[in-house]
């Protein structure tokens, strides 16, 4: 939900324009534009597309250029058909769609969002799909999480992605924009015209004496209709950078093949495996493979996964004498491979993982364990500036909201190793 005032304005329209970074950021034209062949705008809420890049929507409009728009939650009927008045005045004839979501809950509902983004956003096969989406550090859960979630989808399919702003101009300041990624969209006086015509549409959320509980404040819809609009691009990944370092400066990061302790604690994770054996087993987070391979003397078939390439390339070459081990570069809980699973691994990896990813991930684990199934978590117990959460965390959310059951559970000063059924 929004964590913020909506009516509280913290930067004027004047200040926006008089921050001296503008004369550095490029422009996106319709040059720009005209290099791709379609457009995607997702909007968590219907009016969020037209705030952020109405103008950028009335110049595709003018170019011929497609534009399909998809809103993820529609609260009334009445609010769908101010979007679709919306788009008409933009220049849109495409019907919107909608997925239905929840307002204010897509962070609950992560999983059901993704499968609709997948289904709404074409893959093109070769088609150059430009796709816009709310960007994620706008302060409102509902954004942060179609940002992310559409982040994921154009990553596997390839689109171009550029997020836009909306709440920033309200509550933000020039110091919150990433300047080094930002574009600011060319207008013209026709576009700006339709954009302010069709933020008129949405009379539902335009705050007056006469509709107290809009969240548009006149201010905000003037910011709107008259400022500069801009487009942010997808911030890289810090995280598998740093795991692709790792694993490409060494080919063995960790030490676990030579360490006693992480020997031991391999061994004992083969070993508090209740089953002698396992049909089809995931690992997540197989790093360079040696836990893998002892995985597979215990399984008819090994699928390995890991976000860093250069860690998939490690547990191939480990892998390469084992044929009934697949390894796949592959980032959870965002991408999964498929079928059902008699055994899942997690070691260290949770830490990694936000509390919001590591519980969409546990929801795919439990989905995926077939009847009588595994899942093991074996996780250091310290702390690292790098984590997301402790593995004491994320082993307890298992514990209380998995619905599985501890069947083993191995505690030492350095690790946690427990078992699930």
């Amino acid at each position: 939900m929004v964590t913020f005032d909506p009516l509280v304005t913290e930067t004027s329209l004047a200040e926006w324009e008089a921050a001296e970074r503008w004369a550095d950021v490029p422009v996106a034209d319709a040059t720009w534009l005209a290099g791709f062949d379609a457009v995607t705008v997702l909007a968590a809420h219907p009016d969020d597309e037209t705030l952020g890049v109405g103008g950028l929507l009335a110049l595709c409009a003018g170019m011929g250029l497609p534009v399909d728009v998809v809103v993820a939650t529609v609260d009334s009927p009445g609010r769908a058909d101010e979007l679709s008045t919306a788009l008409e005045r933009l220049g849109l004839d495409a019907a919107p769609a909608s997925l239905g979501r929840g307002d204010g809950r897509l962070k609950h509902e992560s999983d059901d969002l993704r499968r609709g983004l997948e289904a709404a956003i074409p893959g093109d096969g070769g088609a150059r799909r430009l796709v816009l989406a709310p960007w994620p550090g706008d302060r409102h859960g509902d954004h942060r999480t179609l940002g992310r979630e559409a982040a994921a989808v154009c990553g596997m399919r390839g689109h171009t992605l550029r997020f836009y702003p909306i709440w920033l101009w309200q509550w933000g300041t020039p110091d919150d924009l990433p300047w080094g990624r930002v574009s600011q969209v060319a207008s013209t006086p026709e576009a700006r015209r339709r954009k302010r015509a069709a933020l008129a549409a949405f009379t539902s959320q335009l705050h007056s004496p006469h509709n107290p509980s809009g969240v548009l404040s006149a201010e905000f819809v003037e910011r709107a209709a008259e400022g500069r609009e801009v487009l942010i691009e997808p911030q890289r990944d810090p995280a598998r950078e740093h795991f692709e370092r790792l694993h490409r400066d060494s080919a063995d990061p960790w030490s676990v093949r030579t360490r006693w302790y992480e020997r031991r604690k391999r061994a004992m994770t083969v070993a508090a495996l209740p089953s002698e054996r396992y049909g089809r087993a995931l690992e997540i987070g197989c790093s360079n493979g040696e836990l893998s391979a002892a995985l597979a003397e215990r399984c008819d078939a090994l699928v390995g996964v890991d976000a860093a390439a250069s860690a998939v390339t490690l547990a191939a070459e480990r892998a390469a004498a084992l044929p009934n081990v697949r390894v796949h570069r592959m980032r959870v809980p965002d991408e999964w491979p498929s079928g059902d699973f008699d055994l899942v691994v997690v070691s260290e990896v949770a830490y990694y993982l936000a509390a919001d990813q590591w519980e969409a991930t546990v929801q795919r684990i439990v989905r995926s364990l077939r009847p009588g199934g595994h899942l093991l978590l074996c996780h250091w117990t310290g702390w690292a500036d790098d984590f997301a959460q402790s593995g004491r965390q994320a082993h307890e959310h298992v514990a209380t909201r998995s619905g599985l059951e501890r069947i083993v559970e191995h505690v030492e000063n350095d690790f946690r190793l427990e078992v699930f059924a």
